[in-house]
C-alpha cells in the first residue's frame, strides 16, 4: 500500500504522489460480438477494464541454450514490464518471482536464429550468439482512460539488467529506494524524461551501429548484446466486461450463518496515529453504522474492552464508535485525557484492542424465493503485526479460510511475499463451498488470484476482489468496510455497483479507485429474480 508523500523501504508504498485520472469510458466493452459473459477471464471492473497483454520480443543466449535457459531468460527480461505498466495505471496478472514462472513462456513461440557478434573497435574478432524470439502474454487490469488502445509502446530492460541495477534506480524512478537490484522490477519508470533520454540515446547509437553491418540479419553487435534498454509495443485485445454478475449471495448463506472475516496489518507499531489501527476502527464504525445490530460478543484472546484505566482514572461504558472517534477523528477524548496526552491515550487504547479476534454478531433472518430461516451473522476482525513469520498471521488466514464465507485483508502485499503469499496455502486449506476473498493492498491482483488454482472447486467456489493498482493506507478501511456492508445491507448489489461504491474521495482526488475488479465471478448464477431473497435483522437495542 501506499502512503500520501512517503516512502516505505519494502515497496509496499509506491507511486506516492496523485495519480490523475483520465475520462472514464462510458461504453459497454463487449468484445468482438461474441458472447463471452461466461469467459473465464472475464473481470468486473468499475474503473477498468481487462485485456490479453501480447509482447513480441527477442533475448540473445549463448549458443547451444536450453529451452529452460530460454525461458529464465524471457522471464527476466519481462518481469520489468510490471512496473513499466504500474507507471501508467495498468496492472498486470502474473507473478514473475516464482519458481515456475518460466512456464508462462511458450516454447512453441520459439523462433531462433545464430547470430555473429560484431564489435567495430576490434575488426575481425567475432563470436556467436543464439538469438530467440518469443511471444509473451498475460491478462491485464486497463484503467478506462486506455480503454480503447490497443496497443501501448513502453521500454523492457534487457540481458542481466542487475549489473546496471545503480543506473537505473537514479534514472528510471521517480522514487530512490533502497531495495537494490532486485527492486527494479518494480518501479522501472521508463517513461520518465530522464530515463527516456537514456533509452533514446542508446537506440541511436545503436542504429548507427547497425547501419554499418555487411549481413544485418544475421550480425548484431556488441553494444547490442550489452544493451539496457529494449523498446517494444504491447498488443492489448479486448477480453469481455462483465456488467450484471452478482455475488452468489444465496450460496453464503448454505450453513445458516454468514461470517465476513476481516484482518488489518499494522503500518507502524505503537504509533498512536497508526494508519493500520485508523483503517481498522473506520471499518468498525461503518460497519455498525450500517448494521447497528451488530454487537461485540466475543474476544480471544478474553479482554475488557467497555473500560480504560488512564492517568489514574477508569473509564467505564467504553463502546466502539466512542474508540473510533478517538483514533480516527482525534475527538471527543474523555476529561480524563487532558490534551498534552491524547497521543499516550491513543496508543493505550490502540494496544488494548490490538492482536485480538473480534466477533461482532446478530441473529439475522433470509428468506430465498420464499422459503424462511434464522441465520446468524458474524463480522470478525483483527488488527496486529501481520508483517513478520512469527506473528502467527499464516495461521490465523489458514483457520479464517476453512471457517469463513468473505476473507478481507486490509494492509501491505509485501511484493505478494508476506504471510498472505498463496505459496504458503494448498487446497486442503479451504473447503469445497463457496467463498469470497478480498485483499485490499498494493496490486493484489497481480499476487492473490492464483488462489483459483488451489480452491476446490476454482472460479466455481471462489470470486476475488483485488486491485490491479497500488492503494493508498488513506481510505482503505472505508473501501474495505464498503464491501463488508453490501453483504449486511439486504441490497444484494451486483458487483458493479458493488465496486463502483468503494471508491472514495481522498483529500487530493475524488472518487479513487485502484484498478479494482471482481473476478472468478462470470460463472456465478445469482440473479435478484431467480433468487429472490431478504436479509432483515431484529431492531437494534
Amino acid at each position: 500500500m501506499k502512503h500520501r508523500n512517503t516512502v516505505s523501504r519494502f515497496g509496499l508504498v509506491a507511486l506516492a504522489g496523485v495519480m490523475a485520472l483520465g475520462t472514464a469510458s462510458c461504453a459497454v466493452d463487449t468484445g468482438d460480438g461474441e458472447d463471452l459473459s461466461t469467459d473465464p477471464d472475464a473481470i468486473t471492473g468499475a474503473n477498468a477494464v481487462a485485456r490479453t497483454a501480447t509482447v513480441e520480443s527477442f533475448v540473445l543466449v549463448r549458443t547451444g541454450a536450453t529451452d529452460r535457459e530460454i525461458q529464465e531468460a524471457a522471464v527476466s527480461q519481462m518481469r520489468p514490464l510490471f512496473g513499466a505498466m504500474k507507471a501508467n495505471d495498468i496492472g498486470m496478472g502474473r507473478r514473475l518471482d516464482t519458481a515456475n514462472a518460466y512456464t508462462y513462456i511458450d516454447t512453441s513461440t520459439f523462433r531462433r536464429d545464430t547470430v555473429t557478434v560484431v564489435n567495430p573497435a576490434t575488426p575481425g574478432v567475432t563470436s556467436e550468439m543464439l538469438r530467440v524470439r518469443f511471444r509473451y502474454t498475460d491478462r491485464a487490469i486497463v484503467n478506462n482512460r486506455y480503454a480503447s488502445r490497443r496497443a501501448f509502446n513502453t521500454t523492457l530492460l534487457f540481458g542481466r539488467y542487475e549489473s546496471y541495477a545503480s543506473e537505473i534506480t537514479q534514472t528510471c524512478q521517480s522514487e530512490h529506494q533502497d531495495w537494490g537490484a532486485s527492486g527494479i522490477w518494480y518501479n522501472f519508470e521508463p517513461h520518465l524524461t530522464r530515463c527516456q533520454a537514456l533509452v533514446t540515446a542508446e537506440k541511436d547509437r545503436i542504429d548507427t551501429q547497425r547501419r554499418a553491418l555487411a549481413n544485418p540479419d544475421r550480425e548484431v553487435t556488441v553494444d547490442e548484446v550489452n544493451r539496457h534498454f529494449l523498446p517494444i509495443s504491447l498488443k492489448l485485445t479486448t477480453i469481455a466486461r462483465t456488467e450484471n454478475k452478482y455475488p452468489e449471495y444465496h450460496r453464503l448463506f448454505d450453513d445458516n450463518r454468514l461470517v465476513i472475516g476481516s484482518f488489518f496489518g499494522v503500518d507502524k507499531l505503537d504509533d498512536p496515529n497508526d494508519y493500520g489501527a485508523k483503517n481498522f476502527f473506520t471499518y468498525i464504525r461503518t460497519v455498525l453504522r450500517a448494521r447497528p445490530e451488530l454487537k461485540l460478543t466475543a474476544s480471544a484472546p478474553s479482554a475488557d474492552l467497555t473500560t480504560i484505566s488512564f492517568n489514574g482514572m477508569t473509564i467505564t461504558n467504553v463502546t466502539p464508535l466512542q474508540v473510533a472517534g478517538w483514533i480516527v477523528d482525534n475527538a471527543g477524548y474523555p476529561s480524563a485525557v487532558p490534551y498534552a496526552m491524547r497521543d499516550a491515550f491513543r496508543r493505550q487504547v490502540i494496544a488494548q484492542w490490538r492482536d485480538k479476534n473480534l466477533t461482532f454478531s446478530s441473529p439475522a433472518n433470509v428468506t430465498i424465493n420464499g422459503q424462511a430461516k434464522a441465520v446468524t451473522v458474524e463480522v470478525r476482525v483483527f488488527y496486529g503485526n501481520e508483517e513478520g513469520w512469527g506473528t502467527g498471521a499464516v495461521q490465523r488466514y489458514q483457520a479464517a479460510f476453512r471457517d469463513v464465507d468473505v476473507f478481507q485483508y486490509t494492509g501491505h502485499s509485501h511484493l505478494g511475499s508476506g504471510p498472505l503469499d498463496a505459496r504458503n496455502y494448498s487446497a486442503s486449506n479451504f473447503p469445497d463451498r463457496y467463498q469470497i476473498l478480498m485483499v485490499n493492498s498494493c496490486v493484489s491482483f497481480n499476487y492473490y488470484n492464483v488462489f483459483f488454482d488451489m480452491h476446490p472447486g476454482g472460479t466455481r467456489n471462489l470470486d476475488t476482489v483485488t486491485n490491479g493498482l497500488p492503494v493508498y493506507l488513506e481510505g482503505s478501511g472505508e473501501s474495505s468496510a464498503r464491501f463488508a456492508v453490501a453483504f449486511l445491507d439486504g441490497q444484494f448489489r451486483n458487483y458493479l455497483q458493488i465496486l463502483t461504491s468503494m471508491k472514495i474521495d481522498l483529500p487530493w482526488e475524488r472518487g479513487h479507485d485502484a484498478n479494482r475488479v471482481a473476478d472468478g465471478e462470470s460463472d456465478n448464477v445469482f440473479t435478484p429474480t431467480t433468487q429472490r431473497m431478504t436479509l432483515t435483522f431484529p431492531a437494534a437495542r
